[in-house]
């Protein structure tokens, strides 16, 4: 066998192995990157839902008492794919009201807020470029606990109960929806409730509270209890005597507050229209991207999905 000592003979010939040895462990190594990129790609794809990844993003904050309609309408308009992909916060993340939709969107953390109240002068002067625009109209109920025995209330009852204590009932406040609060005080016409009476964090912490304590009386928006299912077991809509006008409404349905609405007659037999208050769309300034949004949503295909989750369009009159 022959041995080559000459160096300068070996080094090509170990050059050109390493050089394989080299490309091929590189090609390997290559195409392991690639397969484990691709596998992370799918694993963000599979994470992505209805939005393109590559949309614009517009951030939406509501309050509890607006979810059934706000969720349909974000969801009908981004299944329109039309490059802005609607991300809503509702209630479930956080214990989300008007006073923190409005906070936030004048803080820039949301682009859109949704409200049962206009901004309040103090808001306003925080965040003078707040624009509040109304979407819809919503109603509210009063709910009793079955264990109470009684369905059917006067004004006169109500304010019994929410201006002394009172040992039949334990009636319940709503926080962080002045709006509702407010439009139930005024049709009770209680400037004032008892300091001692409890309150409870939006209509699902309304719901929670009546349906478990018995003999127990609370306000409520009424899509949140328009069904039995919705209800559950214990609760009841009670039905409500106007002394005044001598009306008594004993059927609390949407087609009611349709009809009542469609009236604009504030002594209708349908429904106290001294219990709705409007929803608002709340913005800083008119950005574009949000403002094509409203508009839709306050267009006849927006408002029609607003009326079939319970609410009363905008478009009607109220007096």
């Amino acid at each position: 066998m022959k041995i080559i000592n000459d160096t300068n003979a070996v080094s090509p010939v170990v050059a050109s192995l390493m050089l394989i040895m080299v490309v091929a462990g590189s090609v390997t190594f290559l195409s392991g990157m690639m397969q484990n990129m691709d596998s992370q790609t799918d694993r963000v794809a599979g994470a992505s839902t209805s939005a393109d990844r590559t949309s614009i993003k517009i951030n939406i904050i509501s309050s509890d008492l607006a979810e059934p309609a706000v969720e349909p309408l974000v969801q009908a308009y981004n299944d329109k794919r039309l490059g802005v992909f609607l991300q809503l916060q509702v209630s479930g993340t956080m214990a989300v009201n008007s006073n923190v939709s409005i906070g936030e969107v004048g803080t820039g953390i949301a682009d859109i807020g949704v409200s049962d109240r206009l901004p309040t002068p103090d808001e306003m002067g925080k965040y003078p470029d707040l624009v509040a625009q109304k979407i819809g109209t919503s109603g509210i109920v009063v709910i009793v606990n079955n264990g109470a025995g009684i369905n059917n209330f006067s004004k006169d009852n109500l304010q019994g109960f929410y201006d002394r204590p009172n040992p039949a009932l334990t009636a319940y406040l709503m926080t962080g929806s002045p709006g509702i609060q407010e439009a139930f005080l005024q049709y009770i016409g209680n400037d004032s409730v008892n300091p001692d009476i409890t309150a409870v964090t939006g209509s699902a912490g309304m719901l929670n509270a009546v349906k478990t304590t018995p003999d127990s009386i609370g306000f409520i928006e009424y899509n949140y209890v328009d069904t039995q299912e919705q209800r559950g077991p214990g609760i009841n809509i009670s039905s409500l005597f106007n002394e005044s006008s001598g009306i008594q409404y004993t059927n609390m349905t949407y087609s009611n507050f349709t009809l009542a609405a469609a009236s604009s007659d504030v002594n209708n037999s349908y429904y106290p229209l001294e219990l709705a208050h409007p929803l608002y769309f709340v913005t800083r300034g008119n950005p574009s991207l949000s403002d094509s949004f409203i508009k839709w949503a306050r267009s006849s295909e927006g408002q029609d999905i607003i009326e079939k989750n319970g609410y009363i369009s905008y478009t009607r009159e109220f007096n």
